[in-house]
């Protein structure tokens, strides 16, 4: 039992820092998402720290094992406004294909400009 409260808190922890950025974000009219503030103020706790503690690195590793649960609310979102998603069908799924050429097209670049500085500096293949 007392390990599911050293969960609890470490849960506690990461919401926590959730509503802090986004209370940082709300007060000072940030144009960043109030959840990068807050992983950033969780960051930054660790780096003082110096060390991950168990309870949330166990609370993070579930989290992440059963990531495909956070899918959920977003297919259902999809199937309930499947109308309306389905008269502009075609324009999203060009969006989709053209932002996903471009995304590996800049991957691909980006690569190859690392692997030329990697390779001039000495370090690389």
């Amino acid at each position: 039992m007392r390990s599911f409260f050293r969960l609890a808190l470490a849960f506690a922890l990461l919401v926590a820092c959730d509503i802090a950025g986004r209370l940082i974000v709300w007060g000072l009219s940030l144009p960043v998402p109030g959840t990068v503030v807050g992983i950033l103020i969780l960051l930054a706790g660790l780096v003082a720290l110096r060390r991950v503690p168990a309870p949330l690195k166990e609370t993070a590793e579930f989290l992440l094992a059963h990531l495909n649960f956070f899918y959920i609310p977003a297919g259902v979102g999809v199937i309930g406004y499947a109308a309306l998603l389905a008269g502009d069908l075609w324009p999203i799924v060009a969006a989709l294909f053209a932002s996903t050429f471009l995304a590996m097209i800049a991957a691909g670049f980006a690569f190859q400009f690392v692997s030329r500085l990697m390779r001039e500096k000495g370090g690389g293949a």
